[in-house]
This record gives structure tokens, sequence and C-alpha cells, in this order.
């Protein structure tokens, strides 16, 4: 049996009994993360480009754009949802994928549950199977893959939305492995694209390019039925001048579910995940020295070669930049403590104060010991006015499995996101409702509050 007709297999004959109660809670947590941050991204450029963009290109009106009170055709809605969730690159990621599953994922099963009558049950169960499927790709073909330049949250990403859109329609393991291929077709995205619009914009495109294969093949198109272990198939094309063992991702699958281990990374800051060992270590150094940025002459920081090649930002002039600078990063956490999302505007940027600051932090690669397939360690030197020099390496960053965010700092960091597109009775009722998502019957009451018309509905049929 061929590896894609087994990873089909998988995608098919999953089902909710399979999945441990840990990874249906680990789910959950990640889709209100990912409502969340969607829900702050709404009000960013890219979200409001590519929601006047998918207005223009769309069809008949089937799933909800989340917080513009608008509905699209699906892939068009998962298209604006992936992009603005992604916006402000606070959602969730894995180490295994090198990038972002839910936030590809998540706008797959919601534009097509909601467009074929889903229950939030089979929704959830598609979600972690896509999930599932672009992680274990990842971890068969990284760092390679991810070290060529490939966006893996787009291209791996495109394949776990299709296996999901597939398990939700109902498709036999022939149309899926049809999916597949399709969907292998469309697989994109570079790094030359970060710190730009087009960056988020990856994270609608795999979501919207999974709902365009499912519903092609649905159709009949027909692909390759062996595109993963084919000759210049996706795992040959994609290795990145690796050698990945499709048989070992296959066998890896369910085995155990990726979200129970090594689980996901949730986001305190929003910026680019490789940023965060360094912004933990310097914050907890100059917190116990208990030195303020006047006590510090210079700042060295050590980065892994992969992380360097992403965070090339050295001299950021934009929000969209500074979320790939170290540099600026560790000069905001040094004057403030903190990272939040108004620090990634374009005028906090080119302030004069940060801008003199990250003339003195510096970076250089260093592998520290690293093997693929670990957590990305970084090292801190602060060399203080007095003579002292503080150092601290990191290798576990705040929220992710390892050292992960308390309930309740996930709900509030919800709030703190959903309350810049929804009323506060608009986002309380959807946290509670995505926190209870499997015993939703129907997605159409959520999305209407998702699309911030549900309280206002409410408050009509009252007054009515």
């Amino acid at each position: 049996m061929s590896v894609t007709e087994r990873m089909a297999e998988f995608i098919v004959e999953t089902k909710w009994s399979d999945f441990p109660a840990l990874v249906v809670e680990r789910a959950k947590k990640a889709v209100v993360d990912t409502v969340g941050v969607t829900l702050a991204g709404v009000d960013e450029p890219v979200g409001r480009i590519v929601a006047d963009f998918a207005r223009k290109m769309s069809g008949a009106p089937e799933a909800t754009i989340i917080g513009m009170d608008t509905r699209a055709a699906a892939p068009m809605a998962a298209l604006v949802n992936g992009a603005i969730g992604h916006a402000l690159d606070f959602d969730d990621s894995s180490y295994l994928l090198s990038g972002h599953p839910s936030v590809v994922v998540l706008p797959a099963v919601l534009a097509q549950g909601e467009a074929q009558g889903a229950s939030g049950r089979e929704v959830l169960e598609a979600f972690i199977i896509g999930y599932e499927i672009s992680t274990k790709l990842g971890q068969g073909l990284n760092p390679e893959h991810y070290g060529a330049g490939w966006h893996s949250t787009c291209t791996l990403g495109t394949m776990g939305a299709a296996a999901a859109a597939a398990h939700l329609r109902g498709f036999d393991v022939e149309t899926t492995r049809h999916a597949l291929g399709i969907a292998a077709s469309h697989a994109s995205g570079v790094h030359a694209n970060f710190g730009t619009m087009t960056k988020p914009l990856h994270a609608g495109l795999a979501p919207e390019a999974g709902l365009r294969a499912a519903e092609l093949a649905a159709a009949g198109l027909t692909a390759s039925t062996t595109i993963l272990e084919a000759p210049r198939g996706f795992l040959d094309v994609y290795a990145g001048g690796g050698s990945p063992d499709g048989e070992a991702i296959i066998e890896s699958l369910g085995r155990p579910f990726a979200l129970a281990e090594p689980g996901m990374n949730m986001k305190p800051y929003p910026c680019c995940l490789s940023t965060h060992p360094a912004v933990d270590a310097l914050y907890d150094l100059v917190e116990e020295a208990g030195v303020t940025a006047a006590d510090v002459a210079r700042i060295e920081v050590s980065l892994l070669e992969i992380s360097m090649q992403v965070l090339r930002y050295h001299a950021p002039r934009t929000g969209l930049e500074g979320k790939f600078s170290i540099e600026y990063c560790l000069a905001r956490m040094l004057l403030e403590r903190d990272l939040r999302l108004e620090t990634f505007t374009d005028e906090a940027v080119q302030d004069p104060l940060l801008q003199d600051w990250m003339k003195k932090i510096h970076a250089t690669a260093d592998d520290m010991g690293w093997r693929p397939g670990e957590r990305r360690p970084s090292e801190v030197r602060v060399f203080l006015n007095d003579g002292r020099t503080l150092k601290k390496r990191t290798d576990v960053s705040r929220g992710c499995a390892l050292w992960p965010m308390e309930d309740e700092k996930i709900r509030s960091k919800f709030r703190d996101c959903a309350k810049t597109a929804l009323a506060e009775e608009e986002y309380e009722e959807v946290l509670a409702r995505l926190e209870s998502l499997e015993a939703e019957p129907g997605l159409d009451s959520l999305m209407r509050f998702l699309g911030g018309a549900g309280a206002r509905e409410e408050t009509a049929g009252q007054t009515a």
C-alpha cells in the first residue's frame, strides 16, 4: 500500500473516539487562541485588502468572515480568516511544522463546516486531523524544508487544510488521495515575504487552497494518487536536500498525536516565535539583577542560523519588520519589560530612542549544540556600564508546550484580542461556546456572534 493511500486511510478512518482527552482539550485551547488573535487582526491592513478581494471574487455567501459581519463563499471566507488570523503573528505554532498549524486548519474547517451544516464535534474532529497531517509532514521534512526557504505554514498547511476538508466532507480514500494530489500543486510560500503583508496572506492561501482542492476532488478532478512518494512528488520536491522517510511519517500519525507530544506553542508576544527565547532570557536577566536600560552598555545575542535567517530585519522601519527583528524585540523588552500589540506599529518601530538602542544590540549565529527537532535555544549577554556581564541561555520560552500558558491567561489573551472587534457580550458568548465546541449542534449561531452580528440579532429579537 502506498504512502499516500495510507495517509488517506488515516484521514478517512480516524474518528472522535481515537482522540485522548488531552488532545481534545488542547485542540479547544488552540481554537480559542486562534479565534482570539483573528479578532485582533480584523483591522489590520492585510485583512481589509484581502476581505475586499474576497467580496469581489466570491460567490454564494456560505461562511462567515470573522469580525466583519460579512459572509462569502467558503474558500474566500477561509482565505480572509487565515490572513487576519496571522496578521499579528500572535497565533500558536509547532516546532514539528516550523510554522503555524492552527491558523490554516481552523479557517478551513470553520468555513467548510458552516457551509455544510456540520456540528461542532465534527469540526473539531476535522481540525485535529488536519493539524496532525500538517505537523507530521513537518516532522518528516524539516529542518531541510524550512531551511530551504519554504514557509511551512503555507506549504504543509495546505495539505493539512485539504486533509481536514476531506474528512469533514466524508470523502472515501480514493477521493481523499485526489484531494491531496490537487493540494500539493497549490502548496507554496517563501521566507522572502516575511515582514510584509504577504506573510499573513500565506496563512489565508493555505486554507483557501485546501477547500478548493477538496471541492475539485469532489467534482471528479483527478490528480496523482501517489503524490507523497512519487518521484518529483511532494516529499521529493519539498525535501530541501533532505531524505524524508514517507513510511516514518505514516507510522507517526496519531502515535502520539502532535497535540499531545510535543504539544503546541502559544504566544505571549505578538511576534515571531524565534524571538521569544531571547526575549524571555533578557526579561529574566534584568528583572533578577534589578537593572534598567540606563545600566546597560550593550547586548549580544546568539541565535541558531535558522533563526537568524528569519530574523533578518536588523534595522526595521515598519511594525511588520519589527516582528522579525531580534534587535527591536530585545530593545523594547529592555525598555518596557513587555511586548504588546501596540509595540508593533510603524510609529513604535520608528521611535528614535528605539532606533538608537537597536544599534547597541548585536546578533550572531551559533548552533549551541542544537539538534533538529529540539527547541530552538538563544543565549543573551548583557554588558553593564559597571563592567559586569549578565548571561543566560534559554531553550524553553513562556507559552511553549513545556512552559504552557495557564487556562486563565489563555482566556485573558482571548478577551484582550476579541475586544478590538466584538462587544463584551459577544466575545464572552463566543469564548463559552468555543470552550465546549464539541457540544455545538451546528455553527450558524456561533458564527453569527463571531461575525459580530449575534448580540445585535438577539437584542433585536428581544425588542421585536
